[in-house]
């Protein structure tokens, strides 16, 4: 849209632009269901019943030790010098091997203990239950840490069918570059089918979706708008993080309230032993504390951290900014098979301009905003299968007042209460049935006010109540099926009550006889009752989150994904997957409302994206890393006001995260004397953006003393011209020059007696890369000029970590 300057002087800015706008209707339970959503769902239903050969003998059990279960113990069945198959425990210390009918041998390996060697006949089509006890050795098992790693993916790719699923460890973290300090939520933009629009946000978008579409989750709490300084960089501490993990389509269906992605943050509580560790990077200065209470088998971890921008600067310069947080996980074993964790953040932003002089700067203003996060997990181990319960809540707020203007006010808060407990059960050997139900109080409040008048405000509240049942069945090494459903009910005040139903199916086909390759496809349908007002074409900025009831309508979106996944040796991991995705009911901002129509604020419209992602990863040592190529189309259909017709035709664009195509190399390798290495290179098609094709006079008609009207381009005396206007191009018909950069990162362990110091590196925009944020066109000069603003340029940052 055209930014305004003095008199006689233009300038446009590319890529900002005014919203199109209608009245939004509230939109009923009934919605139509696509053809091709209702063929894939029965394909896929009539190709899982295809396989009518014997099934595979079950191996099951728990890893335990004196104080309980013992996550990532490396499991293998061995038949003479031959792994026939491998796993590892999960976090609950739970396995699960299948193998043909014979007799073989069970190993049992983690470093800092004894290895156990077991002999196990298996009899086909029949599940052996055992529980394997671990004693505490200084056993030095070289590797088993990077293959427990490599087991995990391993283990979910043979007895997951749907889910789009990456992992990101927390060393892998702290390799790879980022703003002075590792952020698990930058670091996920390197995985297939991740678009991030600006070096200066984290923000991230997955598969065409909106950012306020990826439901993100601190150790199964969900957390609002969870970044720092705008958007900047996250909330999440990587001292605190055991591993992120990201579902990018396909998740199963007790996951609820988003139709995106889904992001679980993993706080690591800690071995139980004290410890001490501690950073200082060029945006904050952190440290955690960790220990344990070993005969009560608990343990915890807690986090604090500051920026210290103001402190730094004070001796040259007032900067009235400053991030503060403090998170903390407790992790207690009330027995061997029940476990309670418990996690809670706090964090706040703080831009404090009202200590300042006038004289300093004129407009005082007082600008806060923060999280504060709190949830309980129960976990029982049953004998065949789990029961787990849990309760949350979390809130985001912010708010920004000017203490000379004591009637201007602007909030916005968003808060969500609730509970839940799910079920998991193995029926037979080769069925399992997951159920669960929850309940969700959400509430927003939006005001922004000046001098008596309201210019915007949204005030209300929601209830869901949901329940889900999935079944999952399979013929070991050659099918897995989980078909599934979740039914929300979305009691909105103000608003009519709707029901959703979402089903969901995935299909997977292992192929030559082993679990090393297979095909899958899902299809599904997911929903969401709340949005977030915030223009993603900002490089900046903060979420205004409203619910869905009578001013917008609910999420509701489609999708099918079919993909082929390969394990072709225990290093190398390859996928190739394609989908298709609508949603409708996605909204904007109504920029041209009826200011005596408090509902119509909101704009309601439909998307479409379709793209594939190409996955190619390498564990192991020396140079491990990952290559990920995506593409992507993706648009948005809205009405288009400025027609001014009574029936409004649609337009159509591509969103600002609409990168056609974009490819992460991620490499982790050994440096010259000790030092760890971390390179990262992206490139990606330029984002769209609207572009400006003239600049014009705009003439307004004025009244004459006579009573006639005459129209004038000038001021009221017949002098310059008074206003220019500028003729827009389509909307978002321009793309960006290619976007490309090179990061690098280096970090060394220092041992010393009292522990561990740790300098490291980061070099972000390698070879100063000018890539385009914005452009601007200065109409008033002959001929127009355009000038722009760059994002990152070659930005060194050095930090330094100790442990003890």
């Amino acid at each position: 849209m055209p930014i305004g300057k003095r008199k006689n002087e233009v300038v446009a800015i590319e890529g900002l632009h005014g919203r199109q706008s209608n009245r939004v209707e509230p939109r009923g339970s009934t919605r139509r269901v696509p053809r091709w959503f209702v063929a894939a769902g029965l394909w896929l239903a009539a190709a899982a019943g295809l396989s009518g050969q014997e099934p595979r003998a079950v191996l099951t059990g728990t890893v335990v030790d004196a104080a309980g279960p013992v996550v990532a113990v490396d499991l293998t069945l061995v038949e003479g010098a031959s792994v026939v198959a491998r796993a590892a425990s999960d976090g609950d210390g739970r396995f699960r091997l299948e193998a043909p009918a014979g007799s073989y041998t069970l190993r049992a390996e983690r470093l800092g203990y004894a290895a156990v060697s077991r002999l196990v006949t298996l009899d086909a089509g029949g599940v052996l239950n055992l529980d394997v006890v671990l004693q505490p050795a200084a056993v030095l098992l070289e590797g088993v840490g990077v293959e427990a790693e490599r087991s995990r993916e391993r283990l979910r790719f043979e007895e997951t069918a749907g889910a789009s699923v990456r992992e990101i460890s927390a060393e892998e973290l702290k390799l790879v570059p980022g703003i002075g300090e590792a952020d698990p939520i930058r670091a996920i933009e390197v995985l297939p089918g991740v678009v991030s629009t600006s070096d200066f946000s984290s923000s991230f978008n997955v598969r065409g979706g909106s950012a306020d579409q990826n439901l993100i989750l601190l150790d199964g709490t969900p957390i609002f708008s969870p970044f720092h300084l705008g958007g900047f960089f996250s909330v999440f501490n990587a001292d605190m993080v055991a591993r992120a993990e990201l579902a990018a389509g396909g998740f199963e269906a007790q996951y609820g309230g988003r139709v995106s992605s889904v992001l679980t943050v993993e706080s690591d509580p800690g071995n139980g032993e004290f410890g001490v560790e501690g950073g200082v990077s060029l945006l904050a200065t952190r440290v955690a504390v960790r220990g344990g209470v070993g005969e009560r088998d608990v343990r915890w971890r807690i986090s604090g951290r500051r920026s210290y921008f103001d402190q730094l600067l004070a001796p040259v310069a007032e900067f009235p900014y400053h991030l503060q947080d403090l998170q903390g996980v407790v992790e207690i074993g009330l027995s061997p098979r029940d476990r309670i964790r418990i996690t809670g953040y706090t964090g706040d932003d703080v831009l404090d301009f009202s200590q300042l002089d006038d004289e300093d700067f004129p407009l005082r203003l007082d600008w806060n905003w923060g999280n504060d996060v709190a949830g309980i997990r129960w976990d029982r181990e049953l004998s065949k299968g789990r029961l787990s319960a849990r309760a949350s809540t979390t809130r985001f707020s912010t708010g920004l007042s000017f203490p000379d203007f004591d009637d201007t006010e602007f909030r916005s808060e968003v808060t969500q209460d609730g509970f839940g407990a799910n079920l998991d059960w193995r029926l037979v050997p080769v069925v399992e049935v997951g159920v669960g139900v929850e309940y969700n109080d959400f509430g927003y409040d939006n005001l922004a006010s000046s001098g008596g008048t309201v210019f915007s405000q949204g005030l209300g509240t929601g209830r869901q109540l949901g329940a889900h049942a999935q079944t999952s069945w399979g013929r070991p090494g050659e099918w897995l099926v989980e078909a599934g459903a979740r039914v929300d009910r979305w009691v909105p005040d103000p608003g009519e009550p709707v029901t959703e139903v979402s089903p969901r199916l995935a299909v997977k086909r292992f192929l030559g006889g082993s679990s090393r390759w297979a095909v899958n496809a899902s299809v599904g349908r997911y929903t969401q009752f709340l949005h977030s007002l915030r223009d993603e074409e900002l490089p900046l900025g903060l979420d205004i989150w409203v619910l869905a009831g009578e001013r917008a309508p609910a999420v509701v979106s489609d999708q099918l994904q079919v993909g082929l996944e390969a394990f072709p040796t225990d290093e190398w991991t390859f996928s190739v997957e394609g989908y298709l995705r609508e949603f409708d009911g996605v909204v904007t901002f109504n920029t041209s409302d009826d200011p005596n129509d408090d509902t119509d604020d909101i704009l309601a419209g439909e998307g479409l994206s379709y793209g594939a992602d190409l996955f190619v990863r390498r564990s192991g040592s020396p140079v491990s890393g990952w290559l990920a190529l995506s593409f992507l189309k993706a648009d948005r259909t809205f009405p288009d006001v400025f027609s001014g017709a009574v029936d409004r035709p649609e337009v159509t664009y591509a969103p600002i995260f609409d990168r056609r195509m974009d490819l992460d190399l991620v490499l982790q390798f050994p440096a010259p004397r000790g030092w760890q290495g971390g390179l990262r290179l992206n490139v990606g098609t330029g984002t769209p953006y609207t572009r400006p094709l003239a600049s014009f006079a705009v003439y307004q008609p004025r009244f004459l003393k006579n009573g006639g009207r005459a129209s004038w381009g000038g001021d009221a005396d017949g002098g310059e011209l008074d206003s220019y206007a500028v003729l827009l191009g389509d909307r978002n018909g321009a793309r960006y020059p290619v976007y490309h950069r090179l990061d690098l990162s280096f970090r060394k362990d220092y041992e010393k007696s009292w522990g561990m110091i740790t300098p490291h590196l980061d070099l972000l925009n390698v070879y100063n890369r000018r890539n385009v944020l914005f452009y601007f066109y200065e109409y008033d000069r002959t001929p127009a000029v355009r000038s722009g603003i760059s994002m990152f340029p070659l930005l060194p940052t050095i930090g330094v970590e100790v442990r003890f």
